[in-house]
């Protein structure tokens, strides 16, 4: 047998259709009685009697409803940062975040080793206020690259710019 034909010509004003093919559109992965995924650790660690009546039923809820997959950018470490991950994804070349993270790893660890070298190098009353985070240091050079003043746009020969 082939496949299954149209019924007959139709009028070109309507759309072809077969009733017998049925073409999707968009199949979501997850039904709708699955849960969002909580990443955060922070409601498993206290005890159950300090838990509030609505956390008590949000974690039975999910212990009886099957819960999504977490995405893979989502990490539960006390290292994972987003600005660090969306730094990492714009330094990214041809697919190789492995060698963007080395690289942010290899930069953060040299901020490190400054810092402290800074900070062995101080006298004592100066030590307090250097700050030997790469993290904390990081944040502060995006901020500092941010502009001060919004921008405005301005069309010059057809072309927008961002002033």
């Amino acid at each position: 047998r082939g496949a299954a034909r149209c019924s007959g010509p139709q009028p070109r004003s309507q759309p072809r259709t077969c009733p017998r093919r049925l073409t999707p559109a968009r199949w979501s992965r997850y039904g709708p009685a699955y849960l969002e995924p909580d990443v955060s650790k922070e409601l498993y660690r206290r005890p159950r009697e300090e838990l509030s009546e609505e956390e008590k039923e949000k974690l039975e809820l999910r212990a009886l409803h099957p819960i999504k997959a977490a995405p893979p950018s989502v990490s539960s470490s006390v290292f994972s940062d987003p600005m660090i991950s969306k730094f990492t994804n714009m330094m990214m070349k041809n697919g190789n975040k492995v060698l963007a993270r080395s690289l942010m790893s290899q930069t953060l660890e040299a901020i490190k080793r400054k810092q402290l070298e800074k900070y062995h190098k101080a006298p004592e009353g100066e030590k307090e206020t250097i700050e030997c985070n790469p993290y904390i240091i990081f944040h502060q050079a995006l901020k500092n690259c941010q502009p001060i003043i919004g921008l405005s746009s301005i069309t010059r020969g057809g072309k927008t710019y961002q002033v």
